[in-house]
């Protein structure tokens, strides 16, 4: 069911941003409150969250973090510092479902396995998105191997 968000959700879909990412991009993806929008599981439970008609996050019920859009990226790319969050590819290579070690550039070495990426060209413009297989160190250290999955990917993603 799709409806406006509730002060308590806004506070918890905050708080999990916050935990996730930092508190800066909780601010900018949930700011104003009247624009979230919320698409619930049959249990009431919030799945989806919206701003201004558009996906912005999906809630992982496994692990209860965000997987979030290319929108929500462009958003927390233009707020945080690169390399944070990120991966940066070389984008000689067209990327279809992973990102491979050979074409890492650079990497936010916080990464963890598992944990939500922004996949980024060199000039920081949004490639795709996915979940780290691999540590932001390993992936630097790594010469082959998938060291992304990609879960959405830039229709034009060669640069």
């Amino acid at each position: 069911m799709r409806r406006k968000a509730t002060k308590s959700e806004i506070i918890k879909l905050w708080g999990i941003l916050t935990y996730q990412f930092n508190s800066l991009v909780a601010n900018s993806l949930l700011n104003p409150p009247s624009s979230i929008e919320v698409i619930t599981s049959s249990k009431g439970k919030v799945r989806y969250v919206l701003k201004k008609g558009k996906r912005m996050l999906t809630l992982r019920p496994t692990s209860g973090t965000f997987s979030i859009s290319l929108e929500a990226a462009k958003i927390i790319t233009s707020l945080v510092e690169s390399p944070r969050f990120r991966v940066i590819v070389k984008g000689d290579r067209e990327l279809k479902g992973s990102v491979l070690a050979r074409d890492i550039v650079d990497v936010d070495v916080n990464i963890r396995p598992n944990n939500e990426v922004i996949v980024v060209n060199k000039s920081d413009e949004v490639i795709g998105v996915g979940r780290a297989k691999v540590s932001g160190d390993l992936m630097k250290l790594l010469s082959y191997g998938e060291v992304v999955r990609l879960r959405e990917v830039r229709k034009d993603n060669l640069t």
